[in-house]
């Protein structure tokens, strides 16, 4: 047995303590474990099991994250898409203006305020329905890819949210260049990953 397979049990046992030289060792015998089979004095902290199972999770999770190319592919699908909603938002919003009060239609053909409200509001709710739902896009649904919370779950309607109003972030969809993760994904705590 080797450091890495010993290291299942010592991670997961209430003896280990850390050395700063020589990481996870046993607090009995202040060495590192060097058990071939089993170890005579382990014993099992749940918390500690459970963090340990969790980390193995994130880690199988993480090498299946979708990589740059997949998330350009999305960004531009799902920005044809909210437009394409945005278009259908916008006839519906002047039919109902234009039966309630027919005067208004007027002032909103040149009103560039209105314009921006339009595109921004028509994005953050194309986002907030389909990840809150599914947890996918348009886009995702074709690239076969998904949001996942840091634990490996459906994100639930607050992280959602968060992650809808992260995209309106001037420059957010350039924050990919900069760093591994996008703002969006880094302060909503969500990843996307492929999808099987």
């Amino acid at each position: 047995m080797n450091r890495q397979e010993r290291l299942r049990f010592c991670k997961a046992c209430k003896h280990q303590k850390f050395d700063t030289h020589k990481g996870i060792i046993c607090s009995l015998t202040n060495a590192p474990a060097e058990f071939q089979v089993a170890c005579t004095t382990y014993s099992e902290d749940p918390e500690l099991k459970h963090k340990v199972e969790m980390e193995a999770i994130r880690n199988q999770l993480y090498t299946q994250e979708a990589d740059k190319g997949k998330r350009f592919i999305n960004h531009l699908l799902d920005g044809i898409f909210a437009y394409i909603f945005m278009f259908f938002l916008a006839i519906i919003v002047g039919v109902i203006v234009a039966i309630v009060n027919p005067e208004a239609v007027n002032s909103f053909e040149n009103n560039i305020g209105f314009s921006y409200f339009m595109i921004f509001f028509s994005f953050f709710i194309y986002y907030l329905v389909m990840e809150a739902t599914t947890g996918r896009t348009l886009g995702k649904m074709i690239t076969r890819t998904k949001v996942i919370d840091e634990n490996g779950n459906k994100p639930d309607f607050s992280t959602i949210l968060i992650r809808s109003f992260c995209r309106l972030v001037p420059f957010n969809a350039l924050s990919f260049l900069f760093a591994e993760r996008g703002w969006h994904d880094a302060w909503s705590k969500t990843r996307v990953v492929e999808s099987k």
